[in-house]
């Protein structure tokens, strides 16, 4: 299967989930629900299950849930008002809408588990080499993955910490790696470089990582803590970029969504499902910002109705979320040319 259409199911799937979050908990409190959708624009299948129509369409940017009485279509059939979106309280609205991006952090938390268990996840460093960068010294001197480092200028080294602290603090002297490679015991000259960036002196190689695989439940719980730490790094830079007015030129469309998941996916399972975790979050932290047209908005006139112990007229909310999502639109077509003209690559070896 290509890296193309991986990166096409991954983003599927995300959307997949998020729209069931939804679909599931409207149908658990008692509202109808007419269409459940996966895609936008021409319908390329569809089926009716009871009430709900299942679409698949072609556009995979997104999907929608169309429940009774959530928008402005008066041509839908009429339902038993106690069906309704609007007659529900504000709890089980919030539960309905809040559904959609709790799914995609379940789904980021499942996949770091699988990665868990897997895979396992890092502990540490060995003095075992593990990748080597072209064009530095390390791979010019010689020295090879699954080398073991023993000693550095004739001192031992016990872990992959005390190698990369010797020569990040190196001072630019050239230095002697005492190896074991299979059997034999051989000593490798090494150069270090400056890194202006990092300030540092290197080499060119990593250790390899230590890993432990967890248990089921143990992989479930890192998985839930990982996903938790990622969400508050993800706000933290959040924040940065609004206070430093980067936010929309940092902002990415569908197509990179495509080109960087099918890098990922092209570099190997663990990085696959890493990566595609990670935009799981992203796109339950972006449908809860509190903009018209997403999850956020939604959650933000039923806490007005919460506070202000009446509804907000349903027309105006109506008009408001669909200009909303008019303005999103031409925002994702405007990412998605410049995602067109200038492509990310991930920094992969």
């Amino acid at each position: 299967m290509s890296t193309f259409v991986l990166a096409i199911l991954a983003l599927e799937l995300m959307i997949l989930v998020h729209e069931l979050g939804h679909l599931l908990v409207a149908k658990r409190v008692g509202i109808a629900v007419y269409t459940f959708a996966i895609g936008f624009g021409p319908r390329l299948g569809a089926f009716t299950l009871g009430e709900t129509t299942y679409a698949l369409n072609a556009l995979p940017i997104g999907g929608y849930v169309h429940m009774a009485g959530e928008d402005l279509d008066t041509r839908q059939p009429d339902v038993p008002p106690e069906r309704s979106f609007r007659t529900k309280s504000v709890a089980q609205r919030l539960a309905v809408v809040c559904a959609g991006p709790v799914m995609n952090f379940l789904l980021a938390i499942v996949l770091l588990a699988a990665i868990a268990g897997a895979f396992g996840i890092p502990v540490g460093v060995s003095t075992r080499v593990g990748t080597l960068l072209p064009g530095y010294p390390a791979a010019a001197a010689g020295l090879r993955p699954g080398d073991v480092i023993l000693a550095i200028d004739d001192q031992p080294m016990k872990d992959g910490e005390t190698i990369v602290q010797t020569i990040h603090s190196s001072g630019g002297r050239t230095l002697a790696l005492l190896v074991q490679r299979g059997t034999e015991q051989r000593v490798i000259h090494v150069p270090t470089q400056y890194d202006q960036k990092q300030r540092v002196w290197l080499t060119g190689f990593s250790p390899a990582v230590i890993r432990k695989h967890l248990d089921p439940m143990s992989a479930l719980g890192w998985g839930a803590l990982t996903t938790g730490r990622d969400i508050v790094a993800y706000l933290s830079a959040l924040g940065g970029l609004l206070r430093s007015g980067r936010l929309l030129g940092e902002l990415s469309g569908p197509v990179t969504a495509v080109n960087v998941l099918g890098q990922a996916a092209h570099a190997g399972a663990e990085t696959f499902l890493y990566i595609t975790a990670f935009f799981s979050i992203i796109i339950g932290l972006f449908n809860l910002f509190p903009l018209p047209a997403l999850d956020g908005g939604r959650v933000a006139f039923l806490v007005v109705e919460g506070l202000w112990r009446r509804p907000v007229d349903p027309r105006r909310e109506g008009y408001i979320h669909l200009v909303g999502f008019g303005l999103l639109l031409c925002l994702i077509i405007a990412l998605t040319i410049r995602d067109f003209l200038h492509p990310v690559r991930l920094p992969l070896p």
